[in-house]
């Protein structure tokens, strides 16, 4: 569920594109454009894990056309599952006063405290949804943004099949389970 739910949330066409994807990259100007501010990336799994890897979180075109050259080139040299399986262990997903958790392995630790495993629908969703903000959606300090974002979450799950309706009724009935004290900071 973890692969094909990051995908479905993050990268829809992770399978089909080189690296980039210029019609996420379109949808999410046409978006932007209309808000008139920033609501969407057009960023791939791949140029995501380019930009947490190798380059800074500066915002300019020099940064994002190296981050696309950058994936377009990862993707020549590696296999689609080399890389995501890159990013799910690279990717940040909260803080423990100076220690990052980095992964979604040590984030199931963390805020489960148990392997990644041994986690059901609605921990993914949770650590899914975490990938878009893990600060902003941290759910020991903001548990009703993070429930939010974990429902929406299992909402695409069951909309584009990974859950049956029943299990996503399920998953949202459910508490976030996170522990209260943080397990593997250290």
């Amino acid at each position: 569920l973890l692969w094909t739910g990051l995908q479905a949330i993050e990268d829809r066409h992770f399978k089909q594109h080189p690296g980039v994807d210029l019609s996420g990259i379109f949808r999410a100007l046409l978006a932007n454009l209309k808000a008139g501010k920033t609501v969407q990336g057009g960023s791939t799994l791949t140029q995501q894990l380019v930009k947490n890897y190798f380059l800074s979180g500066e915002r300019s075109v020099a940064r994002k056309i190296n981050e696309a050259i950058m994936a377009l080139l990862l993707e020549w040299h590696y296999g689609k599952a080399d890389i995501l399986d890159a990013y799910l262990n690279e990717i940040y997903l909260g803080q423990q006063g100076a220690m990052a958790v980095h992964g979604f392995g040590r984030a199931s630790t963390f805020y489960f405290g148990q392997p990644l495993e041994r986690l059901e629908a609605q921990h993914i969703a949770l650590l899914v949804g975490m990938v878009r903000g893990a600060s902003w959606y941290n759910p020991r300090h903001n548990p009703e943004r993070a429930l939010e974002r974990r429902n929406l979450v299992l909402d695409v799950f069951g909309e584009t099949g990974l859950l049956s309706a029943a299990q996503v009724k399920a998953a949202k009935a459910a508490p976030l389970d996170v522990t209260e004290t943080p397990i593997g900071s250290g």
